[in-house]
């Protein structure tokens, strides 16, 4: 064998192995029903979509603490979406264009990728967009992970007036309640200067009027019955923070309904801080019902 072929052969093995196939980005975008959506395709293997959270990204809540990379590390293949309304998707200002089509966004995405089942991951509203695939579109999952979430229950009273507050607020480019919320552990809350800089940074890289539009459009996705979860059959992770007041309640409310939920606590975490230490116990999940 020549040197030359010799190479050329050393070049090939190269770009066949399953880390050259592990780095590949397929990233692109879609039109779903109206409205482009963009996410990021990473990795080889086992599908896992990943759902964002309110005010967040795929790049924010997935790329930059870490959670993609882990996965494609532990031979998955990372599909992130920004949601309609976030990140480098469109963003309507209808409030009738949120809600449940942001459900249907997923399932768009695996008919544009041509994947007929995956792994579904969401984080706060994402946890959302998942009970509403969960038990409506329960033949195009292999798992579910709620990271900060968990089931509302089905009296939406309260939380449909939070939304409500949470667009009055968008709409004078004002966060400080959604920040306080999702940064407070325990007593302690970050200080009005914190509050301030958080606000300012967000209304910088987001459409404050389509978030207003989602934020009173998203009552939809929260409309999820006793009954339906007891019928679920796939298997369900809750990872949620220790200090996570906001949704420490849902995910026992929801463990209590649905069969065989596992629940994971994740030591000193709030809301916020939540992610990136959720990588760990999301690969174990998901290697435990692995289907390559």
């Amino acid at each position: 064998m020549t040197p030359r072929i010799l190479r050329l052969l050393v070049a090939w093995i190269v770009l066949l192995s399953p880390a050259a196939v592990a780095g590949q980005d397929r990233s692109g975008s879609y039109d779903s029903n109206g409205v482009p959506i963009h996410y990021v395709d990473k990795g080889h293997g086992a599908p896992v979509v990943l759902i964002h959270g309110f005010t967040g990204s795929a790049a924010r809540h997935w790329q930059a603490p870490g959670v993609i990379a882990a996965l494609e590390t532990a031979g998955y293949r990372a599909i992130a979406m920004d949601c309609r309304g976030h990140g480098e998707s469109g963003k309507p200002h209808d409030p009738a264009l949120y809600g449940l089509e942001m459900a249907g966004d997923v399932i768009r995405l695996l008919d544009h990728l041509k994947i007929d089942r995956a792994h579904v991951v969401g984080y706060s509203m994402g946890g959302a967009i998942a009970n509403q695939l969960l038990i409506k579109h329960s033949q195009r999952l292999i798992t579910v992970t709620l990271l900060g979430a968990g089931w509302e229950g089905e009296d939406l009273k309260v939380l449909a007036s939070q939304f409500s507050a949470l667009a009055d607020g968008f709409e004078k480019r004002d966060a400080s309640w959604l920040i306080g919320a999702v940064s407070s552990s325990g007593q302690k809350g970050p200080s009005a200067e914190e509050v301030a800089a958080a606000n300012a940074s967000l209304f910088a890289r987001n459409d404050g009027d389509a978030l207003a539009a989602a934020a009173r459009g998203l009552i939809p996705l929260y409309r999820v019955s006793a009954d339906s979860l007891r019928g679920v059959s796939l298997p369900v992770l809750a990872i949620v923070g220790e200090q996570d007041a906001l949704n420490l309640e849902g995910v026992r409310r929801m463990a209590a309904v649905v069969r065989g939920m596992e629940v994971v606590r994740i030591p000193g975490a709030t809301h916020a801080s939540s992610v990136r230490p959720s990588a760990e116990p999301l690969v174990t999940f998901l290697n435990k019902h692995r289907r390559d």
